[in-house]
């Protein structure tokens, strides 16, 4: 399987997109359940990885019935301790992108590491977040989120059937950023996208803006 981010956006190293699902919202509180990604190598060619994580604690019932993972589902899953020089080698060398990760999902991978003895200084990447550049470019519904599920039906006409699995909303992601910008000239230059994701009105937009949890269909995150 190919990209084709890496024919639109120079890649000097790996670009991971990822997705984390979680016991709650809470970085440095709640704590990593699923990991998934695809690693885009400069060549274009995709990696893939997705693995359930053993939180050491309950799963709070809110989040399992958004995303769909039980206790019982990860008893016997290895714990982020005893992945963490695996996943610390796969972030160490590569840039990151995926959908709301500025607001969710780095801050999550950061408090893991952390919990390991292990800065994760994600300032130092280059950061692709579609969410950013979703709500940067696209005129503001008062009445309609602008979530994953919402940017994949606008990008790429289809529905989310697989929303709120890791791997689904991995695999969402990358075809969202593919269109984005194929569509959108302007997100083609790491030095602009590095100025959105900076643009603190422009982050507070993509962190706080997501669906009702009553109007969540079960098996997913908010984002």
């Amino acid at each position: 399987m190919h990209s084709t981010i890496a024919q639109y956006l120079p890649l000097d190293r790996p670009l991971i997109i990822f997705d984390l699902e979680t016991t709650g919202l809470t970085p440095g509180e709640d704590k990593i359940i699923e990991i998934a990604y695809e690693k885009i190598l400069p060549s274009g060619e995709i990696v893939s990885f997705c693995q359930r994580i053993n939180p050491g604690k309950p799963i709070s019932p809110d989040a399992s019935y958004i995303n769909g993972i039980y206790d019982k589902d990860v008893v016997d899953a290895p714990s982020f301790a005893k992945l963490s020089y695996e996943l610390w080698s796969t972030f160490e060398g590569a840039d990151v992108g995926g959908f709301n990760i500025t607001g969710f999902d780095l801050p999550f991978l950061k408090g893991e590491f952390a919990s390991v003895g292990k800065n994760f200084d994600f300032t130092s990447k280059k950061i692709l977040d579609a969410k950013i550049l979703y709500h940067k470019i696209e005129a503001r519904d008062m009445f309609s989120p602008r979530n994953l599920s919402a940017a994949y039906k606008l990008y790429c006409g289809k529905d989310h059937i697989a929303a709120h699995t890791g791997a689904g909303d991995v695999r969402a992601t990358v075809e969202i950023l593919e269109k984005q910008l194929e569509k959108y000239p302007e997100f083609r230059n790491w030095d602009y996208l590095a100025d959105l994701h900076g643009n603190k009105k422009l982050l507070e937009s993509a962190k706080t803006e997501h669906a009702p949890l009553a109007d969540v269909k079960p098996f997913g995150t908010l984002f």
